[in-house]
C-alpha cells in the first residue's frame, strides 16, 4: 500500500479538485454561519495579509 506516492493531474482535473473544495468551502460556510460571521475580522485580517505578501512578491521579482 503506497499512501505517499507520487500523484501528476492534468490541467482540467485541478480545475475539478478547486471547483470541489471551493464548494465544499461554501458548504461549509453556510453551514457555520453564525459561527463565522462573528470571526469576520479574522477573514479580513487573513485576506489582507496574504495580499500584501503576494504584492510584495511580484514587485520584488521584477
Amino acid at each position: 500500500m503506497r499512501i505517499l506516492r507520487d500523484w501528476t493531474f492534468k490541467w482540467w482535473e485541478m480545475g475539478l479538485i478547486k471547483i470541489c473544495l471551493l464548494s465544499l468551502g461554501i458548504l461549509l460556510g453556510l453551514y457555520f454561519f453564525n459561527y463565522l460571521a462573528g470571526l469576520a475580522w479574522l477573514w479580513w485580517l487573513l485576506f489582507v495579509a496574504t495580499t500584501i505578501y503576494f504584492l510584495v512578491r511580484l514587485v520584488r521579482e521584477k
